[in-house]
């Protein structure tokens, strides 16, 4: 009898017990379920349901797992079939420069622009001009972006001439998909000072007219920063302003809940991170400064703390150029360069090699994260001779030094970069919108079968991180993913099979490794209690459908820190602070005609220029000075 009552008195007890700590579970605001959830983490792949509380991942796992924590004024939130995942992370892009297409003619080829030919870019450039003479007298020029060579039916550059056609009274201005190109028409190289008697620069090309040297029109690398320095030096601090909201606005359309400026200066950082004080940027944006502009202000501001969601990441470094514009530093000539090019010729660095060591060792000997800029073999070759003898030179960090892009890997180099523990930011994207020109044009069928080489990276067991290199490229989160798995090309050729990698890989490749590759692993890139509430849900399951069709897949909604940022269908989602209006001038209204218009899914080209473009913007910029703080 005394049995029995005491093993009542403990069932008694252990419902209570039970009862109390039911009631004493934290209450979720949020309670995700209803499609696919996966978690990017290993441990647990999948779950039925995510609680949210605040910022933060209360608790994921089974429904009955997640049903303990939803209480009265808890929201469920049905994904009705969806697929939700952690948030992207930007590997690299440039979320300022992303804007510039706010105040750009779209010159950009089938399939995602209409300019194919010589007279298609200039009707493109007369139309723009005369339906955006607000923007036009703005910045003082007629301005187009996106062109490229290799697309248009001539198989050439555009030239003085062509652009005088548009307009011998404005200045007229394009730049290259590649961003490391430009053409002027007459005006404009005549505002810019340049000359038959104008030498070309260190690190720059003035085009000529054959038989003279008279410029042409097109200018490559240095000579081009320069003279759109003398254009584009008045911007604004409020344009400034609005083209880091929009940029960033861009992001979270596809999926994005951090960002990244791959490559600002001392000027800009303030701007940036006002904009994000105002609220006005909805993701995280992580910034890298020019290693060669000031480093002083990098080893003042560099932090691992976001403030209102911006922070200065560190220090970057560009070495070389554009692969597809023969400006990547190889250790080759190139398979078929342009007419009057050299047999020998195999690009050019845009710093020298005594620049490199010095930049790396400074970074290493204070701690300081670098990514570094690097295309072509030699260039390649360059950074991992600068990291060696860095490592060597230096007490054992965690520093995770990283390779930006790396298209022309040997795998020799590949084998180098994981001894000495350089993290690979590969750009496989690239594979589809250039393979074509690659195999054909800059490196031959062989060594464009190894471009953005991810298999040898995976080979090893290393992690990579894929990008897309925005903004010349919309930031199409989707087009990335498939690019990674499939890396079609445009013809619909196969870039290296033997290169591809699985859905679920490519899916790390832009969640928990770039989350690992900017230190904020234990914080995003994957689902887990604790960690952010950053989601990106899109419209079908990649691991489950035709990877030939994951390109087609839609971010229908992301959000930021249990926060919904972006709704497929509502420009602002539920918390945009600030609309695009606000932004105070006509850079953001243009920019969200472009998003709404019907080349907003379309991915232009890569480019690399925008790691030099936004100093020559910027210059004329007269309150922010190089020794402002943060």
């Amino acid at each position: 009898m005394k049995l029995i009552t005491a093993c009542r008195l403990a069932t008694l007890l252990g419902v209570f017990s039970l009862a109390h700590a039911a009631s004493a579970a934290p209450i979720a605001d949020q309670i995700w379920s209803g499609g696919p959830i996966l978690t990017m983490d290993d441990t647990q792949p999948r779950v039925e349901a995510v609680a949210v509380q605040g910022k933060n991942i209360l608790a994921l796992g089974s429904m009955q797992d997640v049903e303990q924590y939803k209480g009265p004024e808890t929201q469920l939130r049905d994904l009705a079939g969806r697929t939700l995942l952690p948030g992207f992370v930007d590997a690299h892009g440039h979320a300022f420069m992303i804007g510039l297409q706010a105040i750009s003619a779209n010159l950009l080829s089938a399939p995602d622009g209409k300019v194919n030919d010589m007279a298609s870019l200039k009707a493109t450039l007369k139309a723009w001009s005369d339906e955006h003479a607000a923007v036009q007298e703005q910045v003082g020029m007629i301005l187009g972006f996106g062109y490229d060579n290799a697309q248009l039916a001539e198989q050439q550059h555009p030239t003085r001439e062509d652009l005088d056609a548009v307009s011998t009274d404005v200045p007229v201005l394009i730049i290259h998909q590649s961003g490391h190109i430009g053409v002027m028409n007459s005006k404009a190289l005549e505002a810019a000072g340049f000359t038959e008697h104008t030498p070309n620069p260190e690190g720059g090309i003035i085009r000529r007219l054959q038989g003279s040297q008279q410029p042409n029109g097109v200018l490559e690398e240095a000579a081009f920063f320069t003279a759109l320095a003398k254009q584009f030096g008045h911007m604004t601090e409020s344009q400034a302003e609005g083209l880091f909201e929009a940029g960033s606005k861009l992001l979270s359309q596809y999926g994005y809940t951090t960002g990244q400026e791959g490559r600002a200066t001392s000027t800009i950082v303030p701007f940036m991170k006002s904009a994000a004080a105002a609220g006005r940027i909805p993701i995280d944006v992580v910034a890298y400064v020019d290693v060669m502009q000031d480093r002083d202000f990098i080893a003042k501001n560099a932090s691992q703390t976001y403030v209102d969601g911006f922070r200065v990441g560190g220090a970057k470094l560009t070495i070389d150029g554009s692969p597809q514009g023969f400006t990547a530093y190889r250790d080759r000539p190139y398979y078929a360069p342009p007419e009057g090019y050299r047999a020998d010729y195999h690009g050019y660095t845009a710093v020298t090699p005594d620049q490199v060591f010095d930049a790396i060792d400074w970074a290493f000997e204070n701690n300081t994260q670098i990514i570094t800029h690097a295309n072509g073999e030699a260039a390649s070759d360059l950074l991992l001779a600068a990291i060696k003898t860095a490592k060597a030179s230096h007490p054992p960090k965690d520093r995770r030094a990283v390779l930006i892009h790396g298209q022309f890997l040997r795998k020799d180099q590949v084998a180098t970069m994981d001894e000495l523990d350089v993290f690979p930011s590969l750009f496989p994207m690239h594979t589809f919108y250039w393979g074509d020109w690659h195999r054909d044009r800059t490196v031959g069928p062989e060594d464009a079968d190894n471009i953005s080489p991810t298999g040898w990276v995976r080979e090893r067991g290393m992690k990579f991180s894929s990008h897309h290199d925005a903004p010349v490229a919309f930031p199409d989160s989707m087009r990335v993913l498939s690019a990674t798995v499939t890396r079609r090309t445009r013809s619909g050729d196969i870039l290296g099979p033997h290169q591809r990698v699985d859905v679920n890989t490519a899916l790390k490749a832009m969640t928990i490794w770039p989350a690992y590759q900017h230190f904020e692993e234990g914080q995003k890139g994957s689902l887990a209690p604790s960690k952010l509430a950053d989601f990106v849900i899109l419209s079908e399951d990649p691991t489950a459908i035709d990877p030939e069709a994951l390109h087609q897949v839609e971010v229908t909604e992301t959000v930021k820190g249990g926060k919904t940022i972006y709704r497929q269908g509502d420009e602002n989602g539920e918390a945009s602070p600030a609309s695009t209006a606000a932004a105070g001038d006509v850079l953001g209204r243009v920019l969200s005609n472009w998003q709404r218009s019907d080349e907003r899914n379309g991915v232009e080209g890569h480019r690399h220029g925008p790691d030099l473009l936004m100093p020559a913007m910027l210059q004329g910029l007269k309150s922010a000075q190089s020794d402002a703080t943060l």
